[in-house]
């Protein structure tokens, strides 16, 4: 095999520069969209989803080994009636994982892919977590784990110390105050050691002499995982997982072949031989931060000099493991995508993302998530799960990704009794916070033999809710099309919290963003690093890539970097809105700066000693307040103090209407027009009316994304770029509001009380006879080492409806809209329709009508709905 080896010296340089490399790259790449569309080709794109609209949803297909290409094929058949537009070939685990079965098994997916113009992702690991590359991983290339030794030594004196190797690290000498070692005291002792043996003279005093040595992190499972903060382990690992597949595949890399995609690793070593350089290509003194980390320093600077640490540490692990893997795959034309274990805080995590999650996945192409189990269930605000989506956008925004892209797998293990409902309702929750590119979990061609983290959406002809797939899957693709490219608008920057959390008290951002949210203004969160360095004052608003923030949020932190807080208060010098809550810093993360000097920050921003309220505390001589809110600020005071004191709009205005907290909207510019997402996220009651106000300019069109409906809004123009609107939406539903450069012809939007000119029963029709199911059996075109497997069952049974309706030759088609009106779908509120042999498309939830004008015909017409037969059915017919 031809061994892939990196150019140290242009890795170096290339790394270094990977920041600033993805900056640049942002201000393009981020506000991109391929070649720029117009909002007609955009109408076109939504209204016929041509299958390149589709890259961004499509499934987990697992490979075992044991699988026939018939078999395999007969799957991906129904990835592709589905809906989807990619797949993810995953190694669920494969009997042959890198070997020969392995790449036959990929080479039949990308043959499919490629006669079908679906693209495909290559799953890098055996199972999971990636980097334990099957439980190949040699202890040579393991995770190390920092450790530390300390003899004391009264000087004057001479020292002589045995026993160091080839896992040293460093040897530093320091006095020993009582309190801590003094960090100004610090000596290298590291070159005296000398065939294993330390001699030092010591001067007066009492000293402390540390050894500092790397020692294999322990195994998981039995196995061991790379180290992803040295780069001859990361060297290792690319050669051994990666380049074997474009050795085989390169034709097919950057085109079919989109990239890799690494699945929940795990960073259990906090030691690399990548954390003292990355420690000195800050300017940090590397002995006082290795001392803070596995001893004490005196005084203040333990603080610091560990917070430095910590920060290196997962800038080490991020830039080499994740920043190699990313230029590895830029260089061969593709991308590499993932996640990590976010739930319940875990996106900071020491044993999960070194510690912040953040500084690893900005290296990957997309932010991306997992949303597993029963994590998200709808109408219930766990705050462990509840915001994860934001985790995702806000690395996408941050960090400049292209187009906004951010990835969620989405589904794993909830089991095969999720509904459809519910499956809308969590793919608004991720749309609206900014998630757009989803990966459902699962394809299974063993299914429904497997018993394997259901749902299998197909499994294997068993499931009888498959047809609603393919309306799903329309529905999130016409959002993620609308939802992409262009640019976020959002009002509020919150600083994430990131390293402070391992330095001090700390509180994570989920609370706020619940709040804000449910105040109608969009966040993101914005890591300290982008705060610094990438973002751009202008006057009273924060400019980061397409964003321009007009509040910043300084979070609930003891420590925080000086740079960081310094740059809030010239924000707020320039006339800018800085929020604080709960608590305000007051101990410095940056050595060389003192608590003194941060007091004297938030001194000068929030005044001495504040506290909570909702009045400004202080005004800057441009015209910049600050405010201090209590630790759990209610949506009504979020309100007060940004929209009615502070005078910031949020992203959308409930003039009139009840949102009961669960009306949460999303704004971006695409084509150059103003598109909002609007999601009623309310499960039960009635349809809900509201009047909103609106600052966009051009004339609101509704966009159903679920329906494939486009139709006029009634509104009020209250000023060039201001507008009332009234809009009814039901539980469960929401609309794309587009706003177009001037009027056109458009059917008006249905109102709950909007009746029909007529109105025409759909009659059961008894020549259809349904076929049964065919009785299980495990088929033969793939061998199972268990003669009786388990089985994976649905929970419901199919009950379509097969109709037939007359049309009158007088209703002309081309002056009338004719809707399907269903009543009482269950168990599920969602149907597919088929009318007169052709997919016209369907609905999940209500309102539950369809517009089938251009399926109909005068005279008989034949009508299928699936899964469920609803209560009655009718065409209700109304003037364009």
């Amino acid at each position: 095999m031809k061994m892939f080896r990196f150019k140290l010296n242009e890795l170096i340089k290339a790394v270094c520069f990977i920041p600033i490399a993805i900056a640049l790259l942002g201000i393009s790449a981020g506000q991109s969209e391929g070649k720029a569309k117009n909002l007609s080709e955009l109408e076109r794109e939504f209204r016929a989803l041509p299958v390149e609209t589709r890259y961004l949803f499509g499934p987990l297909f697992w490979l075992h080994g044991d699988e026939s290409r018939e078999r395999l094929e007969l799957e991906l058949e129904k990835v592709l009636e589905g809906g989807n537009g990619c797949f993810t070939a995953e190694s669920r685990p494969h009997n042959d994982w890198l070997g020969h079965g392995w790449f036959r098994d990929l080479g039949i997916c990308l043959d499919f892919a490629k006669r079908n113009n679906v693209k495909m992702w290559i799953f890098d690991e055996r199972w999971w977590p990636s980097g334990e590359v099957g439980g190949r991983v040699p202890q040579k290339y393991a995770s190390k784990v920092l450790r530390g030794d300390a003899v004391s030594v009264q000087g004057p004196s001479r020292v002589e110390l045995s026993g160091f190797n080839e896992q040293l690290v460093a040897v530093i000498a320091g006095i020993d105050t009582g309190d801590g070692i003094d960090g100004e005291s610090l000596i290298d002792l590291t070159e005296e050691v000398r065939d294993g043996k330390l001699v030092w003279d010591a001067p007066r005093g009492n000293w402390s002499v540390m050894k500092f040595f790397w020692a294999y992190a322990e195994k998981r499972r039995g196995n061991y995982l790379v180290d992803g903060a040295s780069k001859d382990a990361v060297e290792w690992y690319i050669e051994t997982v990666y380049q074997p597949h474009y050795e085989r595949f390169k034709e097919d890399f950057g085109d079919t072949i989109q990239g890799f995609f690494y699945d929940e690793p795990e960073t259990w070593g906090d030691w690399g031989t990548e954390v003292i350089p990355m420690l000195k290509s800050r300017g940090v003194d590397w002995k006082k931060a290795l001392v803070a980390w596995k001893f004490e320093l005196a005084g203040e600077e333990q603080v610091a000099a560990r917070y430095e640490y910590q920060d290196a540490k997962a800038e080490a692990w991020g830039r080499t493991l994740y920043g190699g893997i990313s230029e590895w795959c830029h260089n061969h034309g593709v991308k590499s995508i993932g996640h990590f274990l976010e739930h319940n805080q875990l996106y900071l995590s020491q044993k999960l993302c070194a510690g912040n999650m953040f500084q690893l996945m900005k290296y990957s192409d997309f932010g991306g998530i997992d949303v597993v189990g029963k994590q998200l269930p709808p109408g219930r605000r766990w705050l462990g799960t509840y915001q994860i989506a934001k985790l995702a956008s806000s690395i996408s925004h941050s960090y400049g990704k292209k187009d906004d892209i951010a990835m969620v797998e989405i589904f794993g293990a909830r089991g095969q009794d999720l509904t459809y409902p519910e499956m809308k309702w969590t793919a608004d929750q991720m749309q609206v916070r900014g998630v757009n590119f989803f990966i459902p979990h699962s394809f299974n061609p063993r299914a429904p033999y497997d018993t394997d983290c259901p749902p299998y959406f197909y499994n294997g002809g068993y499931e009888p809710r498959w047809p609603l797939y393919r309306v799903f899957a329309d529905y999130v693709t016409r959002l993620s099309l609308m939802l992409t490219g262009g640019h976020h608008i959002a009002p509020v920057a919150l600083l994430f919290v990131g390293n402070s959390a391992h330095a001090g008290k700390f509180v994570t951002p989920e609370q706020m963003t619940t709040v804000l949210q449910d105040a109608l203004f969009d966040v993101d969160w914005i890591p300290y690093e982008v705060f610094e360095r990438d973002t751009r004052l202008s006057g009273d608003e924060i400019k980061l890539f397409g964003e321009s923030y007009k509040v910043l949020i300084v979070p609930p932190v003891e420590v925080i970097p000086y740079e960081t807080l310094a740059k809030a208060k010239e924000f707020f010098d320039q006339g800018g809105v800085v929020v604080g809550y709960g608590f305000l810093p007051s101990k410095s993360g940056t050595l060389g700066r003192s608590g003194k000097d941060i007091s004297a920050l938030t001194e000068a921003v929030w005044g001495y000693n504040p506290r909570p309220g909702l009045n400004a505390l202080k005004r800057s001589a441009n015209g910049g307040r600050s405010y201090f809110l209590p630790l759990k600020p209610t949506v009504e005071q979020i309100q007060k103090v940004l929209s009615q004191d502070a005078g910031i709009h949020p992203t959308l205005e409930v003039v009139e209407g009840e949102t009961n907290h669960w009306l949460h909207i999303l704004h971006r510019v695409k084509a150059g027009r103003d598109v909002f997402f609007i999601t009623n996220q309310n499960i039960s009651g009635g349809a809900r009316s509201f009047r909103f106000r609106i600052t966009a300019q051009g004339e609101p069109e509704s966009w159903d994304a679920m329906r494939n409906e486009i139709t006029a809004v009634k509104h009020t123009r209250l000023s060039n770029d201001l507008v009332e609107l009234s809009l009814t939406l039901e539980p469960y539903e929401s609309v794309l509001l587009v706003f177009n450069s001037q009027a056109r012809e458009l059917p008006m939007r249905l109102d709950p009380d909007t009746k029909p000119e007529l109105e025409i029963p759909v009659e059961i029709d008894p020549s259809v006879k349904e076929s049964r199911m065919p009785a299980l059996k495990p088929p033969k075109i793939f061998s199972l080492s268990n003669p009786r497997p388990m089985l994976t069952v649905s929970p419901v049974k199919a009950n379509p409806f097969n109709g037939k309706v007359y049309l009158p030759e007088e209703i002309d088609l081309k002056k009338t809209r004719v809707y399907l009106v269903c009543e009482d779908i269950s168990p599920e509120a969602a149907a597919r329709i088929t009318l007169n042999g052709m997919y016209a498309g369907g609905f999940i939830e209500k309102p539950l009508r369809l517009e089938v004008s251009g399926f109909l015909r005068p005279g008989m017409n034949t009508i299928r709905i699936e899964p469920f037969a609803p209560k009655s059915v009718k065409l209700a017919v109304f003037q364009k």
